[in-house]
């Protein structure tokens, strides 16, 4: 199997990428290894959605059989506990939209944005993953709903807003970017997350990063010796 593994950064996938024997060079952002009799391709896109969608924009859908974003999120799900992984899917651009006073209005309800409905704009924003699943890992895993954002969200008052209006489970800055090209490609794909903090008024010190991390990159290992 042809297997693309989109990561923001190279930190997120350093001891999967050491395992494959991948040696990350700055400015370089696309690796490709062979793995458990798969193909293996690395692309690190860096931080955020624009990054993201960049270098999604410029792969090929054919020189692929799957797509896995992975990396950390935060999560407003209180049930979700630090370090577990989950699958993310369904994502939106929580952001995108305009203010209106206090209201926010959304951008797939805005006129001028209609000419431009799929993949999401005729869904109520949300972008959905039906990818059928023949991983035995990935089907034991949480599905949850993500919001993708600029701004990691640290503010109780627009925390709570968030909750009214999307109830996300969980929240990154790429998600709904590597979802979007993967939509557009028509190429099958998973979010997966591993849970690193609570999104709460903002305290590095109830984060565990590199928990997050650690077992983000032990999952991952076994997820891709699982496909067959």
């Amino acid at each position: 199997m042809r297997i693309l593994i989109v990561s923001a950064t190279f930190a997120e996938v350093k001891a999967f990428a050491q395992i494959l024997k991948i040696s990350v060079v700055p400015n370089i952002n696309l690796y490709s290894t062979s793995y458990s009799d798969h193909k293996i391709t690395l692309l690190i896109t860096g931080v955020g959605m624009v990054a993201t969608a960049f270098h999604m924009g410029g792969l090929k859908k054919d020189d692929f059989d799957i797509a896995i974003n992975a990396g950390i999120a935060g999560s407003f799900n209180k049930e979700l506990q630090t370090g577990q992984l989950v699958n993310v899917t369904t994502d939106c651009f929580s952001e995108m939209g305009a203010d209106y006073g206090d209201k926010f209005i959304p951008l797939y309800t805005m006129d001028f944005a209609k000419d431009f409905a799929e993949p999401f704009m005729t869904k109520g924003g949300i972008l959905q993953n039906h990818t059928q699943n023949p991983n035995s890992i990935i089907n034991e895993l949480p599905r949850v709903s993500g919001i993708t954002v600029n701004t990691v969200n640290g503010k109780a008052k627009r925390i709570e807003k968030i909750m009214e209006m999307f109830a996300p489970d969980v929240e990154s800055m790429e998600g709904a970017a590597f979802l979007f090209g993967c939509l557009k490609k028509g190429l099958p794909c998973f979010q997966l997350r591993s849970i690193s903090n609570y999104i709460e008024p903002r305290n590095l010190n109830n984060w565990n990063i590199p928990l997050a991390i650690g077992i983000l990159n032990k999952r991952l290992i076994e997820i891709i010796a699982a496909f067959s």
